[in-house]
């Protein structure tokens, strides 16, 4: 998006969590790497904490400045630390662009700047490595230069190297700090025992699916040790997720792009009764707010143009895990990726999409019915209404002032 436009945007939606399912990393001349792709978060109204000696984060104060379009951290998880899980880049312009601008040519020396620029700001300090990859260091070259050579076009300046498909969800602010809590303790937990990351029961999108579970928008997975045993019981997982309609512990980074769109866009607001009978629902009304709302956008940040591009090529989507007939989510990402439309990628159409959904939700809810439950959603529902108009004409205003 434009510089404006996530300036307003970060006016209006202080704070919020997007996740991102990146593609494959295939730097020109060399093997593509692996066939899920990547998965990463991105948070405004988080910033790194200072002095911690390892990736951790903070809420700042209430009352700091998070509309910036440079703010906010970048979250990205990575299969080589052997003592954190995830390590944390101050601002999306170095987290999805590396400094780059459109029109640049990535070559050689601005590759070699962003990797002295990452290895003198700090951000990978403390973080250990693999020892079979260490030991391939060559002498006199600092560790955490090492690191960041193997890090970059993955966990920062990703879209050197691949483009990231992101659906973002606005929070409130506790809900973000619960997000917070659960990232720090993931990486504290990794200090005292190690991390041991499992492509298929512990890999980066358990990490990102865990955080938006520790916001509430969904159910947690279970994030498990390595082994045969464990596979077997993602396995079972799956089969007790189709027959009670909740989700499995297998997690991609495609699946969970697409399921932060659902849960921004397309939960039960419009029926009282469906939204009662939806669990996921039920838990953020309980909690004072509604997943399905305004500023629930999804954005693609391309990979740097092909044609300005000397380093890498262009991989292949991420793996999606669907069932067709039950579970077919493959047309979904097709769209959202390809075509999407306008409610979901324009702020001011996503506005006035969710006013008119209420207005249409609250003209055929009953009013007296007796439910508690359907007089409390109605009560939200008018709340949301009242929100979302207070929204739309703070961006009029924030755009008249863009104009001046």
């Amino acid at each position: 998006m434009a510089e404006i436009d996530m300036g307003i945007y970060n006016s209006l939606f202080p704070y919020y969590i997007e996740a991102c399912a990146v593609t494959q990393y295939h730097k020109r001349g060399t093997k593509p790497g692996g066939w899920g792709g990547h998965a990463t978060i991105f948070l405004n109204g988080a910033e790194i904490e200072p002095g911690a000696g390892y990736p951790r984060l903070r809420l700042p104060s209430a009352g700091a400045d998070r509309s910036s379009f440079d703010s906010g951290v970048g979250v990205s998880v990575n299969q080589i630390f052997t003592n954190v899980t995830w390590v944390a880049i101050p601002g999306r312009w170095e987290f999805f662009r590396g400094g780059l601008a459109a029109e640049q040519i990535l070559d050689d020396s601005l590759y070699e700047a962003a990797v002295q620029r990452a290895t003198a700001a700090g951000w990978f300090d403390g973080i250990a490595i693999r020892d079979k990859l260490t030991r391939q260091k060559p002498h006199g070259m600092p560790l955490q230069e090492f690191v960041v050579r193997h890090s970059i076009g993955t966990d920062f300046a990703m879209n050197f190297a691949r483009t990231a498909y992101c659906a973002r969800q606005p929070l409130t602010r506790q809900a973000l700090g619960r997000a917070i809590a659960y990232l720090n303790a993931v990486n504290d937990g990794a200090r005292e025992r190690g991390y041991s990351w499992d492509a298929y029961t512990n890999n980066c999108s358990h990490v990102v699916h865990n955080a938006v579970a520790a916001a509430g928008v969904w159910d947690p997975k279970e994030a498990r040790s390595p082994g045969p045993m464990s596979v077997v019981r993602d396995v079972v997982s799956v089969a007790t997720a189709l027959a009670l309609g909740r989700m499995s512990d297998f997690s991609f980074p495609a699946n969970t792009f697409v399921r932060l769109y659902e849960a921004g866009n397309e939960r039960p607001i419009e029926n009282a009764f469906a939204a009662s009978r939806n669990h996921d629902v039920a838990r953020t009304m309980s909690d004072g707010w509604l997943s399905t709302g305004p500023g629930a956008l999804i954005a693609t940040y391309p990979m740097h143009d092909g044609g300005r591009n000397q380093l890498f090529a262009a991989g292949r989507d991420p793996f999606l895990f669907s069932v067709p007939m039950l579970w077919d989510k493959e047309e979904k990402f097709r769209k959202l990726t390809r075509t999407p439309p306008s409610t979901v990628t324009d702020l001011y159409a996503n506005l006035t999409h969710f006013r008119d959904r209420y207005v249409e939700a609250l003209a055929t809810q009953s009013t007296s019915s007796g439910d508690s439950f359907e007089e409390r959603f109605r009560g939200r529902l008018a709340e949301e209404l009242q929100r979302t108009e207070s929204l739309i004409a703070e961006y009029r205003l924030l755009v008249g002032a863009r104009s001046r």
